[in-house]
């Protein structure tokens, strides 16, 4: 029985590994995002360490530019309203 357990872990992992990668590629929203991009509107570098500015931000990851107030995404493209 403990051979079954490790095999669905294993089987779980690998899955989830290629969901995160697949929404990596295509800028989705489970992806990961780069570590710091620049503001598309002023090319100001986003700080290392982030300090989230909403609750939508905190969750999916972002940043808001400390120069001129611009919402940028964890790919590094501003944000728009859903």
């Amino acid at each position: 029985m403990e051979g079954i357990g490790f095999i669905a872990l294993a089987i779980a992992a690998v899955l989830v590994g290629f969901f995160v990668v697949r929404q990596s590629k295509t800028k989705g929203r489970w992806g990961i995002g780069s570590l710091s991009p620049a503001c598309p509107r002023c090319g100001t570098s986003m700080p290392a360490i982030r300090r989230p500015a909403s609750i939508a931000e905190a969750m999916w990851g972002g940043w808001t530019c400390p120069k001129c107030g611009c919402k940028v995404d964890k790919y590094g493209h501003e944000r728009t309203a859903r």
